[in-house]
């Protein structure tokens, strides 16, 4: 199977990425929906509820595991779901999902842009190079902003909610991994746009 080209590796990812791309337009219209009506909706009876990551710290971490191993739990992370609230937490959350989710469609938006040139046999265009180092950028701060949003609702369950035997706490949750990809996509970036000139400067000598 070819890798350009029609009926090729990148026409397929391309028709993954389109279907991809409405699926999250889709969503993102369903969350504005949601967004608008949050501001005048009542809750109360309905079975609306919401799930938000926490971290969770337990008073007494150390437990007996067998009959000889004693194990201490750290770093606990998991998802609390509750009851929706009408206020600003709800419509601050949902708004932020709605923020994720538009960026998300960018990222995807550009993906499309690229796999669609190199569908059409046209691999080493500038217009590429420019797109995946969006992509490369996109990656890096989404991470941040991610970490950032998790921290902002961990931070919120810290204030509102108590359990016997743990508390929960506000965490930092960065993937180093994701932004070292990030990273490789931008050195990706420079290879097309070095591969764009090149093909460039042959076709002025030719």
């Amino acid at each position: 199977m070819r890798v350009l080209g029609k009926r090729s590796i990148a026409s397929f990812v391309k028709f993954i990425l389109d279907t991809v791309w409405w699926a999250i337009a889709i969503s993102l219209a369903l969350l504005l929906i949601l967004l608008a009506c949050s501001t005048f909706l009542e809750l109360r009876g309905n079975n609306l509820t919401m799930s938000v990551p926490v971290a969770v710290q337990l008073d007494n971490p150390i437990h007996s595991v067998g009959s000889e191993v004693s194990a201490h739990f750290e770093k606990l992370r998991g998802d609390l779901r509750f009851p929706a609230r009408k206020g600003t937490f709800l419509f601050g959350s949902i708004a932020l999902v709605v923020l994720m989710f538009g960026y998300v469609l960018w990222i995807v938006t550009q993906l499309r842009h690229v796999f669609r040139s190199l569908s059409q046999g046209s691999p080493f265009a500038l217009a590429n190079a420019r797109r995946i180092r969006w992509v490369g950028f996109a990656v890096v701060f989404g991470e941040f902003g991610r970490t950032a949003i998790i921290y902002f609702w961990s931070y919120y369950t810290s204030l509102h909610f108590k359990a016997d035997g743990l508390h929960f706490g506000a965490a930092v949750d960065i993937n180093p991994i994701t932004i070292v990809g990030g990273l490789a996509i931008l050195a990706i970036a420079a290879v097309f746009q070095e591969g764009a000139r090149l093909q460039e400067d042959q076709s002025l000598t030719i």
